[in-house]
């Protein structure tokens, strides 16, 4: 058995540029320094002096580099980078404020569960149609006193679709309400998996007026909603 230095670390590098590989580069070098062991081992339990003089100290140094824990840590948050690239890919509307690298180079995504279905009215609002409010009226049956709105959970915590008969007129009178007298338009915008609506709300809220409601910041060029036009069909 004869095993050259050059031949095992042109192997590992071969190994590594397969394109067939997709794992994360830390889950790559553990597999390479399990290669690594295994190889010293093997030469460690042959009775061949020279090989084991000849590659010894290579062996050793290449295990203690992919062992040593900074070196590690540059490889961590490599693949933390290059899982934020492939996020922002898929979720283009992913903000500064939405990500971090946390001290062991772990990436951190502070991003809600973008909903599948929209309702925006008002040119600004925004209302997820599984999250707004299911209204009822009080048991008086007053039709003209203000709705009564509370949400719907359910058992894991997300919010079910509301389908009650009397839902889509309680609704509408509600943002009549809501609206006082201004110009409503329902646009619906449905949401392919793995990809965002292309825009950004923001919550205002004033300190004589309290809540004002969300509002769009800001409207990608090419996205969904950015390709709503005036005349297409709710």
């Amino acid at each position: 058995m004869h095993i050259k230095p050059r031949e095992v670390h042109n192997a590992l590098v071969c190994w590594k540029k397969t394109p067939t590989c997709t794992m994360p580069l830390n889950s790559d070098i553990s597999t390479a320094l399990q290669l690594l062991e295994h190889i010293q081992h093997t030469i460690n339990s042959s009775d061949d002096v020279k090989l084991q003089s000849q590659t010894t100290d290579d062996l050793n140094l290449l295990i203690s580099v992919l062992e040593n824990p900074i070196f590690r840590s540059i490889v961590t948050i490599q693949d933390s980078l290059t899982d934020l690239n492939q996020q922002l890919q898929d979720h283009p509307s992913i903000l500064p404020v939405d990500f971090d690298i946390a001290p062991t180079g772990e990436l951190v995504l502070n991003v809600p569960r973008e909903p599948d279905l929209y309702y925006l009215h008002h040119g600004s609002q925004e209302l997820d149609d599984q999250r707004v409010p299911q209204l009822s009226h009080s048991s008086s049956g007053d039709t003209n006193s203000p709705p009564q709105m509370h949400l719907v959970h359910s058992p894991d915590g997300t919010q079910p679709p509301i389908t009650t008969s009397t839902y889509a007129l309680e609704f509408q009178k509600a943002i009549e309400q809501s609206s006082h007298g201004r110009q409503i338009l329902f646009i619906q915008l449905f949401k392919p998996e793995n990809t965002s609506l292309g825009f950004s709300v923001v919550g205002l809220r004033s300190e004589d007026r309290g809540e004002l409601g969300i509002f769009v910041q800001d409207i990608q060029i090419g996205g969904i909603a950015g390709r709503v036009a005036v005349h297409d069909p709710a």
